[in-house]
């Protein structure tokens, strides 16, 4: 079993470190002592079984939930976030798998809130809007009513909204679950573009092809504790496997039904078998209409 520490002496390319992070909620202890540390303009990915605690973590890192026992350091000073808009203001934003968009507001009106004073000038949030998320290469209209928008899109403005707050880390939980393939073709280039912009991303995801796809580094948890941190280079789908679980399956019934197939069974129906049972019903039926006819 491996268990990597990071290391938590705060240097130029860490952006974020948590530093034995612990959370208990009633009966349960979510999180144990849990290390991370988010690098600088890197895609940071979080990978582990449901109840591993990957949610958790980054809630507790983005103010939505208070921390048990542990210490968050964002460029090297010490936080404690009481809420999101604590971990806003310092540059921090989650992006939730449930939109925390208001879907009765439209796309601008989403962007600028929490700036109640623009709202004395529509027009000009509606052209500010247009020109900030032109500048993104997000085609989004301003004036849409967010309800109306399809889960790629109302991503697209949870990105804007983030990045026009500037954001230095973005955490994104599970965002390719309601997503098409194409559309997670489009989120993974606007991930690209986010990393090129400077902006750290933390990405949570089951997927493991995803995590090996789009990883510049590849955090596991197992059970709220951390497993191992490695760069994505150094991980295959074997080795992120067998961390989340904590055994190597390549010798289960899981691994076998990769590398070897299940031989045939007996023959249950027969082709001739088929047909007889065919020209059988198509028999009765006619006889049956012969019966009714002659009835009348």
């Amino acid at each position: 079993m491996e268990h990597a520490e990071p290391n938590l002496s705060y240097a130029s390319g860490d952006v974020l470190i948590a530093e034995k992070i612990s959370k208990r909620f009633p009966g349960t202890l979510a999180l144990d002592q849990v290390d991370f540390t988010v690098y600088a303009g890197a895609v940071n990915v979080l990978v582990g079984e449901n109840g591993a605690g990957k949610s958790t973590l980054c809630k507790a890192i983005a103010g939505a939930i208070r921390l048990t026992s542990g210490d968050i350091y964002v460029d090297g000073k010490r936080v404690d976030f009481e809420q999101p808009r604590d971990a806003l203001a310092a540059g921090i934003c989650m992006v939730y798998q449930e939109t925390s968009l208001v879907p009765t507001m439209t796309v601008a009106q989403n962007l600028f809130l929490g700036q109640e004073k623009f709202y004395n000038r529509l027009r000009g949030i509606y052209i500010a809007a247009q020109q900030f998320l032109q500048s993104l290469n997000f085609d989004v209209t301003p004036t849409a009513t967010v309800g109306t928008l399809g889960a790629a899109k109302k991503q697209m403005v949870e990105i804007a909204r983030a990045v026009l707050h500037e954001a230095k880390v973005i955490i994104f939980d599970e965002p390719t679950a309601t997503l098409t393939p194409e559309e997670k073709k489009y989120f993974f280039d606007l991930v690209r573009d986010l990393k090129r912009r400077g902006v750290s991303i933390v990405f949570i995801s089951h997927a493991l092809e995803e995590a090996l796809i789009l990883a510049d580094r590849i955090t596991i948890l197992r059970d709220g504790k951390h497993v191992v941190t490695d760069d994505a280079a150094k991980f295959d789908r074997a080795r992120i496997v067998q961390a989340m679980v904590g055994r190597d399956l390549s010798n289960t019934l899981y691994g076998l039904r990769k590398n070897s197939v299940r031989p045939a069974g007996a023959r249950v129906l027969m082709d001739d078998h088929v047909r007889m049972i065919r020209a059988r019903r198509v028999a009765e039926h006619l006889a049956a209409k012969r019966k009714d006819s002659s009835c009348c």
